[in-house]
């Protein structure tokens, strides 16, 4: 299988959630069709877009803990979403997404963006 990036952001930052990013770059697209896995830190993606299959695992609660079969549902998503959270790891191993201790003028990142 072949992996590449599709979509690379402008770097944000500090600590600046992927969700908070998510609805500023794609707020108003149309997902219609689409297959979108998730973390558990996207609660509220579905009012966010519209037309997409959206894969989202289960949370647990104190008083509803998960069964059996969401327990099997998540671990499913989490071996489809394994492959994404690899590749962002062994991109930070290399620095890639830590842009700003490597390029203090961003317009540097943005002309390497765009090439």
């Amino acid at each position: 299988m072949a992996k590449k990036i599709l979509f690379p952001s402008f770097a944000y930052p500090g600590h600046t959630h992927d969700f908070t990013i998510f609805k500023e770059l794609f707020a108003g697209l149309d997902f219609f069709g689409r297959l979108v896995y998730v973390d558990s830190g996207f609660t509220g993606i579905k009012k966010q877009i519209r037309g997409a299959s959206i894969h989202l695992p289960q949370k647990a609660t104190k008083n509803h803990p998960l069964t059996q079969e969401q327990k099997a549902g998540n671990t499913g998503l989490a071996k489809i979403r394994v492959v994404v959270e690899n590749a962002i790891a062994k991109m930070k191993a290399f620095f890639v997404l830590r842009i700003e201790n490597r390029l203090k003028i961003k317009q540097r990142l943005e002309r390497v963006r765009h090439s």
